[in-house]
């Protein structure tokens, strides 16, 4: 039994050892797993599942949910809590499939008040336009337009209608649809109210540009011109009356050839002369 001691104890010390080193090496790969895990935690985030242009409005179908390593995913990424934050917004950049979709990225749905369009020393005011006087629902912010005025035709004077230039090159700034109630007489003669759609335009302009433009619209009528996208290389405009439809000239000075005969002499010595003249047109 001596003689197998040795050996007995040498089994069970490296018996021992394997378990304590299988042990150690357990607790080192755990380690290990646990920091790579912790480095490289996945967790879902919004990114495009198609190509977006710039430009396009996000759709509920150009967004898909990915597991991305966290270390690796941008600080405002958004998970699937946060898409009420880009449906609907506009891509400011060319999205490929698989990249992250991220609010600062994307262009405000928040529109600028009309107030902080305008500087201090400008005035904004509203204008109506329809398919009468103007480009109605056509008119867009940016836009420059002149406006010219047509008295009202009962104060016309003796040559007619006259189309005066009121303001030129005045920036539209903001556009929109409105409603007024009209009174109107049916067919059968009975008056009755509608409500009529008409469109807006907000126009940039001076203090006294903002009080002419009210008094032309209570004396008269003001009509919308849509200039280029040169504004300035425009032509200025001009008064014209209805003389300038049909191109009224001048009359000719017209000769007459209504005989008059004068006398002339009458004295007993002198015999009297007679002389025919031609008289012109204009005198009656």
């Amino acid at each position: 039994m001596s003689r197998w001691l040795p050996w007995l104890i040498a089994v069970v010390a490296g018996g021992g050892a394997a378990i304590l080193a299988s042990r150690y090496m357990a607790a080192r790969i755990a380690s290990a797993e646990s920091t790579l895990a912790s480095r490289y935690a996945l967790r879902p985030v919004i990114v495009a599942s198609r190509p977006v242009p710039a430009g396009q409005i996000l759709q509920i179908e150009d967004l898909a949910l990915r597991r991305v390593p966290a270390q690796f995913a941008p600080a405002d990424v958004r998970g699937a809590e946060g898409s009420g934050e880009i449906i609907g917004r506009t891509a400011m950049h060319a999205l490929a499939p698989g990249d992250p979709v991220l609010p600062s990225t994307l262009q405000s749905n928040e529109r600028p008040s009309l107030a902080s369009l305008v500087r201090g020393d400008r005035r904004a005011i509203t204008l109506a336009v329809d398919e009468i006087n103007g480009f109605a629902g056509l008119l867009s912010p940016g836009d420059h337009v002149d406006l010219v005025y047509v008295a009202d035709i009962a104060d016309a004077s003796a040559r007619g209608v006259t189309v005066r230039p009121l303001l030129e090159a005045v920036t539209v700034i903001a556009t929109g649809r409105s409603t007024r109630r009209v009174r109107t007489t049916d067919v059968e003669g009975v008056a009755r109210d509608i409500d009529v759609d008409y469109a807006t335009v907000a126009l940039d302009v001076a203090p006294v540009d903002a009080q002419r433009l009210v008094l032309a619209q209570r004396t008269g009528e003001v009509t919308v011109l849509l200039r280029g996208t040169e504004p300035a290389g425009a032509a200025s405009l001009r008064v014209i009356d209805t003389s300038a439809l049909v191109g009224a000239r001048p009359l000719a000075r017209r000769v007459r050839h209504d005989v008059v005969q004068l006398i002339i002499g009458g004295a007993a010595a002198q015999p009297m002369q007679s002389v025919v003249a031609s008289l012109p047109a204009d005198i009656p």
